[in-house]
């Protein structure tokens, strides 16, 4: 009897504990959700410093988008920039015309040739095949008075945007040009492409929907 006189006050004791600790931590859940949901509702404090760093930490989305100007088509591979010039390309086409000939399916130019494929109507495809190390080295391409100069001072940002496909081992190199035209206020869109990637260029709404800037 004695014994388990001795047992009860004991018992009672350990279950207040229980009590008093589960109604701690019981509290402390309930404290912080409530300070989670006052940080989340609450205003950003901002100084002027945070927000000059803010505006420089801007993030460009390529979202792409219709644009009614002219597109200047590059190749950039094994670190090498080539040019593709379709003006050309319209120009040889024009030229063997006006002498009653039909445009031979291929012209050749000095680091590419142009295949000639026409289709229904007035829509036509230019396919380009590079030749072997044909291009510009990108210390000769970016060069004072090299070939990006003279491009910037040929075009306006206004009427013309670059559309660049790009081979994976020359991805870094593809950056550094981009930013360059940016900088003179160009747009910019590009393709990944392989090896055994056609580089085709065809008019019409397809043209539209697969040569866009960025």
């Amino acid at each position: 009897m004695k014994h388990r006189q001795s047992m009860a006050p004991q018992g009672a004791g350990l279950d207040s504990l229980v009590d008093i600790v589960s109604n701690s931590v019981g509290i402390l859940v309930i404290l912080s959700v409530f300070v989670a949901l006052l940080t989340l509702n609450a205003p950003e404090l901002t100084t002027p410093e945070t927000r000059t760093v803010a505006q420089e930490e801007k993030i460009v989305i390529p979202w792409s988008h219709y644009s009614q100007k002219a597109s200047r088509l590059m190749l950039i591979k094994n670190n090498q920039v080539v040019l593709f010039d379709r003006a050309g390309v319209y120009r040889r086409i024009r030229d063997e015309l006006a002498g009653s000939r039909q445009p031979p399916e291929v012209l050749d130019f000095p680091d590419y040739e142009t295949r000639l494929t026409t289709l229904s109507g007035s829509a036509h495809c230019l396919d380009f095949s590079p030749y072997r190390d044909s291009g510009r080295w990108w210390h000769e391409f970016s060069r004072s008075g090299g070939e990006l100069d003279r491009l910037l001072q040929a075009h306006r940002p206004e009427t013309t945007y670059f559309y660049f496909w790009v081979h994976p081992n020359s991805f870094e190199l593809f950056r550094d040009i981009r930013q360059k035209l940016w900088d003179a206020n160009f747009e910019v869109g590009w393709k990944p492409v392989r090896d055994q990637t056609p580089l085709r260029y065809c008019s019409g709404f397809g043209e539209f929907r697969s040569f866009q800037p960025q």
